[in-house]
């Protein structure tokens, strides 16, 4: 039986947003900043940083099981989030540990448009035993 992790909703994410985190990951790369390179590429705008995606699938994950342990967390990228869009993060248990809890989240992030951006899955590792 799978659980639904009630869908997060962040955004609209904005240039501010985004800048701030190619200052703070070191990923610079102009085309996330400016609409301009997007569209020499074919963008219609800037997309958002994948890894900023990773950090609210977390963030997701978090809110939904607190005192979950993230051990893993991998992710497949369908399609382009523009800077100044919304995006949704929903999710349900697929697997479960011996105890009953989550063990894999399946984790879908889809642009305000119903666009599935990202798949992923998290891997959360087994609760332990006396606070150890």
């Amino acid at each position: 039986m799978s659980a639904s992790m009630p869908p997060l909703t962040i955004g609209p994410i904005g240039a501010a947003e985004v800048e701030a985190f190619a200052r703070a990951s070191g990923d610079t790369n102009p085309l996330h900043v400016s609409a301009a390179i997007a569209r020499t590429i074919g963008l219609e705008a800037a997309p958002v940083h994948g890894m900023l995606l990773v950090a609210y699938l977390n963030e997701a994950v978090r809110r939904f099981l607190p005192q979950a342990v993230i051990a893993g967390l991998s992710t497949r990228f369908m399609a382009p989030v523009p800077v100044g869009a919304e995006v949704e993060i929903s999710g349900r248990t697929v697997k479960r540990h011996d105890n009953g809890e989550p063990a894999v989240l399946r984790l879908f992030v889809k642009t305000s448009g119903g666009v599935v951006a990202c798949m992923a899955e998290a891997t959360l590792s087994r609760a332990m035993e006396g606070g150890a």
